[in-house]
């Protein structure tokens, strides 16, 4: 049977006070680790009391998708392979890694497929249409059905690729989910709540480094980096990384909250330090949910508001999508209000 008894900090885990220590290591980075890891607008320590994150962990998981993951066969807020798992959101550690390459260059080819192929339909279409119209006209010279000829052929091979790459690509995934998809062998990075700890791993595609630790360092001793790139439509986009003050120890945060805007990026900064403070509970976000009695503080905390243990799991779609509407605005006058 599943353990399921609150896990215990240690004596070195986090609070927001950690982060009024002095630092007295001078700063090792190489220029170009600055310009890579550590570039963009450094983000001020707080101690988040309001209980805010992005808006997309609402969007990500309604109450629909948490009861169908709790009803999958041997669901468990800690199933038996947690420990080795590369990929984690806990009431313990967050863990990331990234697919695998295969993983993801078939994804590459199926996202080709699937848009050429409607991208070459819709040309075909239009261009025969422009052209039968201008067949018709009095200073035309040129047959159309010739033109039918010569042209319905290619076309034809042309989505005949299109299709052999979208379906082949799905065929490999339906027939071979072992080979084609999944995660690297080992974590990327993790931040520990029961700990206070963050962990850099060494190469995670590699067996023998899979889970080789390159650095272990207090969350508190590093700075948290918002850096911004324009889309192909030069709308500003927004990431998260955070960096030791002192050594080249780099967690990259885009792989777990994505590239967003600056509201959403500022809003998963402050669930990140309240995650990591053991003296508040957890985010009440839904991904959160299901391990809230196996957090001390998170525990008491609920006890003390009466807060009920499916708060969000249960609720209709017509009050979560008001919920999605309110933390939209309470986001937007936290920050820019």
């Amino acid at each position: 049977m599943t353990d399921l008894t609150p896990i215990t900090y240690t004596d070195t885990a986090h609070t927001s006070e950690k982060f009024l220590w002095p630092r007295s290591e001078p700063c090792h980075h190489g220029k170009r680790f600055r310009l890579s890891a550590a570039s963009g607008q450094r983000l001020a320590f707080r101690h988040p009391t309001e209980a805010l994150f992005p808006a997309r962990e609402l969007v990500d998981m309604p109450p629909k998708r948490l009861r169908e993951l709790e009803q999958m066969p041997n669901h468990s807020p800690r199933p038996s392979d947690r420990p080795e798992h590369p990929l984690r959101w806990d009431e313990e550690c967050l863990r990331y890694t990234s697919q695998t390459k295969i993983n993801f260059f078939i994804g590459i080819i199926r996202g080709l497929g699937m848009v050429s192929f409607f991208l070459v339909l819709f040309a075909a279409v239009v261009s025969l249409i422009a052209m039968y119209f201008a067949s018709k006209s009095p200073q035309s010279d040129f047959n159309y059905n010739d033109i039918l000829s010569d042209l319905i052929p290619v076309y034809i091979y042309i989505l005949f690729f299109c299709l052999l790459m979208w379906g082949g690509a799905n065929l490999l995934y339906r027939f071979f989910p072992n080979y084609t998809s999944g995660y690297q062998r080992g974590p990327m990075w993790e931040l520990n709540r029961r700990t206070g700890m963050v962990k850099v791993f060494a190469n995670s595609a590699k067996k023998s480094t899979a889970w080789k630790i390159a650095h272990e360092l207090p969350f508190h001793e590093f700075d948290c980096y918002i850096q911004s790139s324009p889309t192909s439509q030069g709308i500003a986009q927004y990431n998260l990384s955070l960096v030791h003050y002192s050594v080249e120890a780099h967690v990259a945060l885009v792989g777990m909250f994505g590239v967003t805007s600056r509201l959403d990026q500022l809003a998963a900064w402050d669930m990140l330090q309240r995650f990591m403070d053991t003296s508040q509970p957890l985010p009440d976000s839904p991904q959160w949910e299901q391990f809230r009695s196996l957090d001390p503080t998170t525990l008491e905390w609920d006890k003390e508001i009466a807060r009920p243990p499916r708060y969000w799991r249960d609720m209709d779609d017509e009050t979560f999508n008001q919920k999605i509407v309110e933390l939209q605005n309470r986001l937007s006058a936290f920050y820019f209000g």
